[in-house]
This record gives structure tokens, sequence and C-alpha cells, in this order.
């Protein structure tokens, strides 16, 4: 194997890596537990009732963003497949790291 074909391999590999980091940043952005999140009105929002979607998690420190959550409460649209695995996430999160809890407030520190 050439130099050059060497020096492509080791760029593919690199440019690889670095989508895979990319991809774990996400995952873990996904996965962070947004602040002051009720799970019992997470619960509600994933049976469909889009009026508890108010006061049921801080919307701005979602990958989401406020914007988004904010549209979904104002136009009652329903919740996306995406959404409801997404709240499914944070629920089962916080009962993880809480224990049998209705609030959680904020990501607890190691």
């Amino acid at each position: 194997m050439s130099y050059s074909e060497k020096y492509e391999q080791l760029e593919s590999k690199i440019q690889e890596l670095q989508k895979e980091v990319e991809r774990l940043k996400k995952e873990e952005a996904d996965n962070k537990l947004p602040d002051f999140f009720y799970v019992s009105r997470v619960k509600k929002v994933i049976a469909g009732d889009i009026s508890s979607l108010n006061g049921a998690f801080d919307w701005d420190v979602t990958p989401q963003g406020y914007n988004y959550w904010e549209g979904i409460y104002h136009t009652f649209q329903p919740l996306t497949d995406n959404d409801i695995i997404q709240l499914q996430k944070w629920v089962i999160i916080c009962l993880e790291l809480f224990g049998n809890t209705t609030y959680c407030t904020q990501q607890p520190t190691k």
C-alpha cells in the first residue's frame, strides 16, 4: 500500500470518528434531563394532553428549544414519534436518577 493510500485511509477513519463524536454529542444532549421536569405532566403530554406541556419542563434547555415546544403547545399539534420517544427517555432518566418521584429539579452532580 502506497503512502497516499495509507493517508487516504487514515483521513477516512478520522472523518468516521468525527461523525461518531458528533452523533454521541447529540445523543448526550438529547438525554440530558431538562430542569424542572414534572413526570406526571409529561406522562399526560405523552398520552395526548398537550395542554399539560405548559409547565411540564423547562423548554429552553432542551435540544429542540423553547420555540419548538411553544409551537406544539399553542397549536395543539400532535407529538411526533420522535417527540414521544424523547419524552419517554426523559421520564426514564428522571425515575432512574431520582427514584419514584414526580418532579426532577436538575441533573445530579457526579
